[in-house]
């Protein structure tokens, strides 16, 4: 009977330490997957970050031109008003102004 046991014994080795090496070896090859999607999501990260800072200096560069359009419309108003003013004290018409294209 201890010889059989001895067998079962040298078989649940055998087996426990194949398992043991198959799992360094899953274990590894996990390690490199992440790794690998690591590097991959850094570099997404990387362009996501430049796509914004990006589309920050664009929406800026617009709304640079927005506000340059913004106050020459209000500088038009306010010279039309000059006019009308000037206009009413002296008891003239004020002359008609086109606005540029």
């Amino acid at each position: 009977m201890s010889e059989f046991q001895t067998k079962i014994q040298e078989a649940f080795q055998q087996a426990q330490t194949r398992a043991t090496a198959r799992a360094k070896e899953w274990e590894a090859e996990a390690r490199k997957v992440l790794e690998t999607l690591g590097d991959r999501a850094q570099a997404e990260l990387k362009v996501l970050l430049q796509n914004a800072q990006k589309g920050s200096r664009e929406q800026i560069n617009t709304l640079g031109v927005e506000l340059e359009k913004l106050g020459k419309k209000l500088q038009e108003i306010a010279a039309k008003s000059t006019s009308k003013a000037e206009a009413s004290v002296n008891g003239a018409t004020p002359p008609v102004a086109t606005p540029p294209n």
